[in-house]
């Protein structure tokens, strides 16, 4: 095993009120005590797998080579949904096979993926509901441990893909749909911007809301108090926000509400 402390972080909707991600924790730790473990976030929507893979792609190659990154949005546990472990550009990825690794899968330069097999899973840990502690992560433990597929996996599989997961290049008229809202409300879409995105000839609609925005800000604060603005957010996409407001509330938008951005 290498000198240098594995990494294994954590993503959950199981949120931190009662002690679930604690347990993973003491798996992982009962398995390899020295195990570095970072929490990415436990506060996703419950059972909401699209805000899951999103925030997944927000660490994306932001980690050492070789981090094992733990997912867990798990509404279908305990049922026959796959449990896979991903290699995707260096990285590993454990979790259900459910979509939520829809946006690794797209941005990745190559991937392979495993079924988890009954070596994964924790001695007497056989609970239908609760496949984080009991499965997910030690199976993150035993391959940190190991490093070998072989040891925790059974087939190769091809991991669900959710068509959501896409981006889109915008060229003259280009539509594509809000895919997240944060916690500021700002509305993220699935739409990569042009290469001259702050040219004045540019604009940017969102029909559902009858809101337009007639050229791209480069940061929030350009704009006055409670006023709606486009920008490219630190994901890459573009956005709909409000200045020290919620985009979200003030105009009711929504994931899968079709936005446009467009040469006057």
């Amino acid at each position: 095993m290498s000198a240098t402390p594995p990494i294994i972080t954590l993503l959950t909707d199981f949120g931190t009120q009662d002690g679930y991600v604690g347990a993973m924790k003491g798996v992982i730790h009962s398995v390899l005590p020295h195990t570095v473990i970072a929490d990415i976030t436990h506060d996703i929507p419950h059972a909401d797998i699209p805000s899951g893979a999103w925030a997944l792609r927000g660490i994306l190659n932001l980690f050492p080579a070789g981090t094992i990154h733990v997912a867990v949005v798990d509404p279908g546990v305990g049922t026959e949904r796959h449990a896979l472990l991903l290699e995707a550009d260096s990285q590993w990825y454990i979790g259900p096979d459910n979509g939520l690794f829809s946006w690794i899968l797209s941005e990745a330069g190559s991937s392979r993926a495993w079924q988890l097999s009954e070596a994964a899973w924790r001695p007497g840990g056989n609970s239908h509901t609760f496949h984080g502690r009991d499965l997910f992560a030690h199976a993150a433990a035993l391959f940190a441990r190991d490093r070998d597929p072989n040891t925790i996996c059974g087939k190769e599989v091809t991991p669900q893909f959710l068509e959501w997961a896409t981006l889109h290049l915008v060229q003259e008229d280009t539509t594509g749909e809000f895919i997240h809202i944060d916690r500021f409300g700002n509305a993220i879409s699935n739409l990569l911007p042009p290469p001259d995105p702050y040219d004045p000839g540019w604009k940017v609609e969102v029909p559902s809301a009858g809101l337009q925005v007639a050229s791209l800000s480069r940061t929030y604060g350009e704009m006055p108090e409670g006023t709606p603005l486009a920008l490219i957010g630190s994901h890459g996409c573009l956005e709909i926000a409000v200045r020290n407001g919620s985009a979200a509330a003030q105009h009711g938008l929504h994931t899968g509400d079709p936005i446009r951005m467009v040469r006057q």
